[in-house]
């Protein structure tokens, strides 16, 4: 089963590679602490720990959204998918962090889906994502327009451990229609 987000060990010592160093790659209800409203979103505050193997950051709210919402946007993989503007909508947004361990020296890929588009103009592009690991950092940023239905870009992102536990995480940076980035 593809996973929206997936971190390969490019071990330099082995000839394989070990998939799915993280948990709940696609931001699933795997625990059943889901609660959504009549839109089918848990506006989860910063600091949060509900959806499973996450952690909410950037001091505000990040909506968790599943499948079936009123804004027709569906998840890339699975059910569930962030919104990392939530309901605040402008100004700082959300994020997300993991932390998984890993070998010092060793290099890994971290891949995910960047969501922009749906049935309004206010979910448009650009949208941009900050990316960062391990003293790394990158910033994905989509397309323009207001796509319908939504369209999730996989990115990819890369980075060398520098210890033997990684902090992973994306947060929003920005949006051009004001109104939505997803993330998956």
């Amino acid at each position: 089963m593809h996973k929206s987000i997936l971190v390969l060990i490019i071990l330099l010592t082995a000839a394989s590679a070990h998939a799915n160093q993280i948990t709940n790659g696609s931001f699933e209800n795997t625990s059943k602490t889901f609660v959504g409203d009549a839109n089918h979103v848990d506006s989860l505050p910063s600091g949060s720990l509900l959806i499973p193997g996450w952690t909410t950051f950037n001091g505000v709210p990040t909506a968790w959204i599943e499948n079936g919402n009123p804004w027709a946007i569906s998840a890339s993989d699975g059910s569930f998918f962030l919104d990392l503007t939530g309901y605040g909508n402008h100004g700082t947004y959300g994020g997300v962090m993991q932390s998984f361990a890993t070998v010092p020296g060793t290099d890994y890929i971290a891949t995910f889906d960047r969501g922009y588009g749906g049935n309004s103009a206010a979910f448009g592009g650009p949208v941009s994502v900050l990316a960062s690991a391990a003293g790394s950092s990158a910033t994905f940023t989509s397309g323009s327009g207001t796509p319908n239905p939504a369209v999730w870009n996989k990115e990819t992102f890369s980075f060398m451990a520098t210890s033997t536990t990684t902090d992973l995480s994306f947060k929003g940076i920005s949006t051009a229609g004001g109104f939505y980035i997803g993330l998956d």
